[in-house]
């Protein structure tokens, strides 16, 4: 009896722990909805890959004809890879120095982090040259009618390594059904979530239930563990349109 009150008391601090920084990962998301930052932006040339190992074809939100250019997001507000997949309404005001200046409002998807960026700056992935002052805020991603797909990286029945792609607002907490019970995934640095606590997943699909960062949680399914393709969820979900957070 003493053994499982001892249980039930660090499974409840373990919780409290998990809820208070899954609440601070959200309002940290938000900020970037909710306010708009001043940096500058730059370029790095073209190219498709990053520190959010995006596999091609890209995901549908960084494709849609209204990303004008994918982009490395500062270090301070890539948020340890969580804004992996957010798009951002960049202003520039033709201001800086340079051969390319940046002027206008558009919107972007990141897909790299910049190591030496400051909060506010952001790195073009496109052929340009200067420093120029723009202004960032996140939008809500141009998904469509698409759906949240799934990859995996290196991954088995007792370790998981799992991306989430093309969700309309950032996913902030990710947990997999398993003997009945949910079980949290951590956050890697390069835009995985991960589960390696050496206990297996059942073969074939599983159940996951994602929590976006205004708090909308969905329930899926995947169809199993596959380290070779992009899988499609099994009940098609997407973050609901958010009235309350600005739109691409």
């Amino acid at each position: 009896m003493a053994n499982g009150h001892y249980l039930s008391l660090l499974i409840g601090v373990l919780m409290t722990f998990y809820n208070a920084h899954a609440g601070q990962r959200n309002q940290d998301v938000l900020n970037l909805f909710n306010k708009n930052y001043k940096g500058d932006g730059t370029y790095y040339g073209q190219g498709t890959g990053g520190t959010c190992q995006y596999s091609t074809p890209l995901p549908r939100a960084a494709t849609d004809p209204k990303i004008k250019a994918l982009v490395a997001i500062n270090r301070p507000q890539f948020l340890n890879s969580l804004t992996c997949g957010m798009c951002l309404k960049v202003t520039g005001s033709g201001k800086g120095k340079g051969a390319n200046p940046i002027t206008g409002s558009f919107i972007v998807f990141v897909k790299d982090l910049c190591p030496e960026c400051k909060e506010g700056d952001v790195d073009l992935a496109l052929n340009g040259d200067g420093r120029w002052d723009v202004t960032i805020q996140a939008v809500q991603c141009p998904v469509g009618a698409s759906t949240i797909q799934y990859t995996f990286q290196g991954s088995n029945p007792w370790y998981l390594k799992l991306q989430i792609r093309n969700a309309r607002i950032p996913i902030t907490g990710v947990q997999v059904r398993r003997s009945n019970q949910w079980v949290t995934m951590t956050h890697s640095a390069d835009g995985y979530w991960i589960l390696s606590d050496g206990r297996q997943m059942p073969d074939g699909q599983f159940d996951i239930r994602l929590t976006a960062a205004n708090g909308q949680d969905l329930y899926d399914a995947v169809p199993r563990i596959d380290n070779s393709n992009i899988l499609d969820g099994v009940r098609r979900v997407q973050v609901a349109f958010d009235p309350s957070l600005p739109n691409a």
